[in-house]
């Protein structure tokens, strides 16, 4: 399948480290996880000539004889982080890079970077639909089964014919007492001042097209399901959940009732309050909840006409952010087989469950935890102990950091209002209180999440090679991106 990682990492060939080809596949194999065979393929994939490896590359790569990534163009630190921030570099790496990809391929062969990814999408249509997984072995305390309200994000057939996705189709039927409730300060009225579902219908930049005809294909894509941040929804994660299903994933985002700042049941408006928002239900629930989605999309994929044969929740990751990161890191802990890699971002273990998975886990699913290092919500504690989650995990892992990132790095709440702060507009700094910093432009932080969050879950969902080798170095400015692997 089409891929833009190779050619990534084709135009970035002098920033290899000073192994030998054949050195440096086999040494990003082992610590990324590559094993057997695979390994093997890898080693040898890497240790062709440049000429080789084009020959047997998609048509889409570049071609390049020198590599474009900026050196010295963001913030220097010191150890003790005294240097301050550059408030306006002159070009990132990663807006030189897209220049770059944008020149070098032909118009009718590519697509132009998007303002949500970062990044140009994938090869296919996106698909997006809205259904209601349910679990009737959980009462959720008013004598109901525990309902999710759940997105399905996947790739659609070409030609598509169904209406782009407006922000009031996430709200069902979206009466006027349903639309009059998500307006609310509360709920997705409070994500910025005079934000409205109305605003959002003529400014939401998504691509999915609502209830589109899910593409034909040989084998079912594999699953991927997302868990939201604390007082969040479950649609304000598009950077990462379209652009995945545009790489060929069936993305599943359900909102946890108690957490989300708004849902439905029944078409019925739910919010925060009450038992159901107790700290340590909601991390029973929250975990519980992966569970019921990946069941629901197992279940789909036999008795639903538009995902059976289409989505394998038997090939499964798992993803969050926030307190969806620590979700993401305790359902590993269940050793649930289907589930063959996980991406946490910015995950609240530190602060959840008393801490105990930011100091030791158990699970060894291949896992790729991210961070921002200017995040003041999970703070030095709950960055320290992200990166130790992966630093310790006993399986395949790795770690990103965007430098001049935050919390809200790992959202799309820009297209609610773009001084959102906390890595999206001027923000408050972790690492020099008192002080504001200008983070990395938003869309460049999703380019390097979404390259690296679409490689590992290649390499691990789809054993897909070249992405093994993507994932062994850093193919961006270090001042802006930390990349390693353990």
């Amino acid at each position: 399948r089409a891929s833009l990682l190779p050619s990534i990492a084709a135009v970035d060939r002098r920033a290899r480290t000073n192994f030998t080809r054949g050195d440096a596949a086999q040494h990003a194999a082992q610590r990324c996880g590559g094993k057997g065979k695979e390994a093997r393929e890898l080693a040898r994939a890497r240790s062709e000539p440049p000429s080789h490896r084009r020959a047997r590359s998609n048509p889409l790569q570049l071609r390049a004889s020198r590599p474009i990534l900026a050196r010295g163009t963001g913030p220097r630190r010191t150890a003790s982080h005294s240097r301050p921030y550059r408030l306006a570099p002159v070009l990132s790496s990663m807006r030189l890079l897209r220049r770059v990809m944008s020149s070098m391929l032909s118009s009718s062969a590519t697509k132009a970077p998007s303002r949500v990814t970062g990044l140009p999408p994938g090869p296919y249509p996106i698909g997006v639909t809205t259904v209601q997984f349910e679990d009737e072995s959980r009462d959720d305390g008013n004598g109901q089964p525990r309902k999710l309200q759940t997105e399905i994000w996947y790739p659609a057939a070409d030609g598509c014919s169904a209406p782009r996705n407006k922000y009031s189709n996430y709200l069902g039927a979206a009466t006027p007492e349903v639309v009059a409730a998500a307006n609310g300060p509360k709920a997705i009225g409070g994500y910025a001042e005079g934000v409205t579902v109305a605003t959002l219908d003529a400014s939401w930049p998504n691509a999915a097209c609502r209830d589109a005809t899910p593409r034909a294909t040989d084998a079912p894509w594999p699953a991927v399901v997302f868990s939201h941040g604390s007082g969040a929804y479950r649609a304000s994660y598009i950077y990462w959940t379209e652009y995945l299903a545009s790489h060929g994933y069936v993305v599943a985002a359900c909102d946890h009732p108690g957490s989300a700042r708004f849902t439905l049941h029944d078409g019925v408006p739910v919010t925060p309050g009450g038992a159901r928002s107790e700290r340590a239900r909601m991390e029973r629930d929250r975990v519980a909840d992966v569970g019921t989605v990946l069941d629901g999309l197992e279940k789909l994929s036999t008795t639903d006409s538009r995902f059976a044969g289409r989505v394998d929740a038997s090939n499964a990751a798992v993803t969050g952010m926030s307190f969806g990161g620590y979700t993401t890191c305790a359902y590993l802990e269940k050793g649930d087989a289907r589930v063959k890699a996980a991406v946490s971002k910015c995950p609240s273990i530190a602060m959840s469950d008393g801490g105990r998975l930011a100091a030791a886990h158990a699970a060894t699913t291949p896992c790729l935890v991210m961070t921002g290092r200017e995040d003041t919500v999970i703070g030095d504690a709950g960055n320290a102990g992200a990166k130790n989650y992966a630093a310790t995990h006993k399986g395949s892992a790795a770690y990103l950091e965007i430098v001049r990132g935050g919390h809200v790095s790992f959202t799309s709440c820009e297209h609610y209002t773009p001084t959102y702060g906390n890595g999206i507009g001027p923000s408050s700094s972790l690492t020099r209180p008192g002080e504001t910093y200008e983070p990395l432009p938003i869309e460049e932080q999703h380019a390097a999440i979404n390259s690296y969050g679409l490689a590992f879950l290649n390499a691990h969902l789809k054993g897909d090679a070249e992405s093994k080798a993507y994932l062994g170095k850093n193919h961006f400015d270090p001042g802006e991106v930390v990349w390693e692997c353990f």
